[in-house]
């Protein structure tokens, strides 16, 4: 499980359609003030911090000093953005932020920023048939469905039926290359969308999935993501500023 931390101004801002933080491994804590974001890391320990230089309450050099002196709260990591001045970028650096990224804001730049210290695999859009069967439900006979998502860790399906937490599906589906994708997985999240009165998003994750099945899904998603977004700055990038697509 992954704990991140949010300042709440961010997170209204550029992080409310991050799909990666909806993730069953994934726990999402949002703080209004510096104040706020000690009490979350106290009770939570959470892996990653994501905030502002300012922000009400304590100093961010204040608040992160007293988190790099305890040993049980400093190997978090933090993400701090700030304008982009010789004197934020200073005070940022004296807050041990492991990365900086200046306004404006880029919101692909910051999502790819989080889910690299996250480690947390990329997911393309991609809408497809979707055969299904639960196993033990329905005769495991098969449903037809939509993915929303995917990536070689799991998918998003959006579905009526009415399918419980841990249920144990099997499915196939093809990619644009012709490769059929079949595997096991495992019903990890469930999502009731109020927009559409029945209609439910599932998240799936990957339990027997052979790896040349696997290696094909990550080839596509990534070259995919790679595609669509903008070049990923490596973890140890000081400062990052919005890049435009080439």
């Amino acid at each position: 499980m992954k704990k991140v931390l949010i300042a709440q101004d961010l997170n209204k801002r550029y992080l409310q359609d991050a799909g990666f933080l909806n993730r069953a491994f994934v726990t999402a804590f949002t703080a209004d003030t510096n104040d706020d974001i000690l009490k979350v890391h106290i009770e939570h320990k959470v892996d990653l911090i994501i905030t502002q230089l300012y922000m009400p309450g304590i100093r961010s050099e204040d608040l992160f000093g007293i988190i790099r002196q305890s040993k049980d709260m400093r190997d978090v990591l933090t993400i701090i953005t700030c304008e982009d001045t010789l004197a934020q970028r200073e005070r940022c650096k004296q807050c041990g932020a492991n990365a900086v990224l200046t306004t404006p804001l880029d919101s692909a730049l910051l999502q790819a920023k989080i889910q690299q210290f996250l480690d947390v695999a990329p997911r393309q859009a991609y809408r497809v048939a979707l055969n299904v069967a639960v196993e033990g439900k329905f005769k495991d006979q098969p449903f037809l469905y939509r993915t929303e998502n995917i990536s070689a860790t799991g998918m998003l399906i959006k579905a009526k039926e009415g399918f419980a937490q841990s249920d144990k599906v099997t499915f196939s589906f093809f990619l644009p290359d012709g490769t059929r994708i079949t595997a096991r997985g495992e019903i990890a999240r469930i999502i009731k969308l109020a927009a559409e009165p029945g209609a439910v998003l599932y998240g799936i994750n990957y339990k027997e999935i052979a790896s040349d099945v696997k290696a094909a899904l990550e080839t596509f998603v990534n070259k995919q993501v790679e595609y669509n977004s903008v070049p990923v700055p490596r973890p140890d990038t000081e400062i990052d500023k919005p890049r435009k697509k080439p």
